[in-house]
């Protein structure tokens, strides 16, 4: 089965910052991307993750997905607000079932492995911050937003884990899960 790892934002539109420790969405989640990748081929768990980049503009990122024909699409992600808040999110498209069901995997995983607030899985139409994504890929498809980068606290905890392999290890078995769900689903 092929996973697509979209890697949020661009080094043009870098996404949500941390003006303290001077990072960003993309540059967090490129780092976050290669290592589960890394980690997935060293125990042969997956036939193939493919690392996404978007090539041009926002409305063209589907496209550029699908043309990849993934079983499962996983976007990452980090929230930002005024730096105070915090917590774990999924996003899923309101239509898909299977879509759903793979965020509520991921939130299960991810949350604990951060230990931050649960804010649940979010469902989005189409006119929904990333429902455009959520809708227009072929395959089920969830954006991950598992802290606040603007929240130094959250950042800094985040950042642990990831250093710590916990995180990584926390997405490659959300990735196993649901495929393991996915191919139960057919």
């Amino acid at each position: 089965m092929k996973v697509a790892l979209i890697v949020g934002h661009s080094l043009s539109d870098p996404g949500a910052s941390n003006l303290r420790f001077k990072t960003n969405e993309f540059e967090f989640n490129s780092g976050l991307a290669i290592e589960i990748k890394k980690r997935f081929f060293e125990f042969n768990m997956v036939d193939e993750i493919e690392i996404v980049y978007r090539e041009t503009n926002y409305a063209e990122l589907p496209a550029q997905v699908n043309k990849l024909n993934p079983d499962l699409i996983v976007s990452l992600h980090c929230n930002a607000f005024n730096t105070h808040v915090g917590g774990c999110e999924m996003l899923h498209y309101h239509k898909s079932t299977k879509g759903k069901e793979i965020a509520r995997i991921f939130q299960n995983k991810i949350v604990n492995i951060i230990d931050n607030k649960d804010r649940g899985l979010k469902s989005c139409d189409s006119e929904d911050r990333g429902g455009y994504l959520l809708n227009m890929t072929k395959a089920p498809c969830i954006i991950a937003e598992p802290f606040f980068i603007d929240n130094d606290d959250e950042y800094l905890d985040a950042l642990e884990v990831m250093t710590s392999g916990k995180l990584v290890d926390g997405y490659c078995m959300a990735i196993h899960d649901s495929l393991t769900y996915l191919k139960g689903a057919e």
